[in-house]
C-alpha cells in the first residue's frame, strides 16, 4: 500500500488535478484504514470533475463506512465506560466486512502500553528503594 501510495503522490506532483490519481489515492488509504484522508481524496477529485460517477459512488461508500466506524466507536467507547444499557440495545456485534485490523489492534496496543508502564514503574520503585 505505501508503494502505491508513493507512485501515486508522484503521479499527483506531476499532475495535481489527476482525478484517476486521486480516486486510487482515495482506494489506497481506504485500504490502509484512513477513511477519512480517502474522503478528502475523493472530495478534491470530485471539485476537479463533478461529473465522475466513479468517484461518486466511492464517496458515497467512504460516508457509509465512515459513519459506520464512529457507531462502532460509539459502542466502544460506551462499553468502556459501562454507560451502555442493561437491555442491550446495539450489542449486536458487527459483521466481519465491517471490522478491520485496526479495531483488534488498538486494544492490544493500549494494553501492551499499560503493562509496559507498570513494569517500568515497579522497576524504577524497585531500583529507588533498593539504590
Amino acid at each position: 500500500i505505501d508503494n502505491g501510495l508513493t507512485a501515486v503522490n508522484r503521479a499527483l506532483e506531476i499532475d495535481p488535478k489527476s482525478t484517476k490519481a486521486l480516486y486510487r489515492k482515495g482506494k489506497l488509504l481506504e485500504q490502509k484504514g484512513d477513511l477519512d484522508k480517502a474522503e478528502v481524496a475523493v472530495k478534491l477529485a470530485l471539485q476537479i470533475d463533478p461529473k465522475s460517477q466513479g468517484c461518486k459512488s466511492f464517496l458515497k461508500e467512504l460516508t457509509q463506512k465512515i459513519a459506520s466506524q464512529k457507531k462502532r466507536q460509539q459502542r466502544m467507547y460506551k462499553k468502556m465506560f459501562n454507560l451502555e444499557d442493561d437491555k442491550g440495545e446495539d450489542s449486536a456485534p458487527p459483521s466481519e466486512k465491517d471490522t478491520t485490523w485496526l479495531e483488534g489492534a488498538i486494544p492490544m496496543v493500549a494494553g501492551a502500553v499499560t503493562v509496559g508502564a507498570l513494569a517500568v514503574a515497579a522497576y524504577s520503585a524497585i531500583k529507588s528503594y533498593s539504590g
